[in-house]
Formats: structure tokens, C-alpha cells, sequence
């Protein structure tokens, strides 16, 4: 989605590309998830940014196992990157089972 008639409180600023856009977040939180599975999954799918990625961060959660939180472009980009390169990296490693599940929502404001 992008900006045109959206009230200024819902856009974030790219700096990298100077365009604004609507962003949306998601998060991940895996009660099975732990550091030494983030780190293997990371190793196969890169390092570098993703198309339509903004932020990523990722720890322990507060509930036990792993947490990411994501800013994206969009919630397609996400799907994209998910089924194109998440997916395909667990299957590599072996773990079966669904994906954890996420959610997303949009992002009223953020801060650098």
C-alpha cells in the first residue's frame, strides 16, 4: 500500500529509498524457538535485507522461547519472504511441523 491521502501519523519514512510508505509489523513468538535455532535458520537464509524488509529484531521471549518483531512494506512482502526463503530454511534443517504463527498490524508510528 502505498501513501497518497493517509493521515501523516501512519507513514514511516525509508530513508534508503526516500519514499513513505504504509509500514506493517509482524511478530513471531515461538514458544519452541531458542537462539541456537534463530541462528542455523539465519546462516541459510543470509544476512542481507530482503525485498519490502525495513527492521528485524529478534531475542528471547518474556513467555520462553524466541521472539521476532519485523517491519515490513507490506504484509505481502512478508508472505513473500516467508514461503520463499522461512520455509524452505526449516525444511533444510529438518524441522517439521507448522510454522509458528504470526501477526501482523500496522504500524501507527516508529522511531529510529
Amino acid at each position: 500500500m502505498r501513501a497518497g491521502s493517509l493521515p501523516p501519523s501512519v507513514l514511516v519514512e525509508i530513508n534508503e529509498r526516500k519514499e513513505t510508505i504504509v509500514a506493517i509489523a509482524m511478530m513471531v513468538d515461538n514458544p519452541e524457538g531458542s537462539q541456537e535455532v534463530y541462528d542455523k535458520i539465519r546462516a541459510l537464509i543470509g544476512l542481507e535485507k530482503p525485498a519490502g524488509g525495513i527492521f528485524h529484531v529478534a531475542g528471547p521471549s518474556p513467555n520462553g522461547g524466541w521472539r521476532v518483531i519485523e517491519l515490513w512494506e507490506s504484509e505481502e512482502e512478508a508472505n513473500r519472504f516467508f514461503q520463499e526463503r522461512f520455509i524452505p530454511a526449516l525444511q533444510t534443517l529438518g524441522l517439521s511441523g507448522p510454522p509458528p504463527p504470526r501477526e501482523f498490524w500496522p504500524v501507527h508510528n516508529a522511531m529510529k
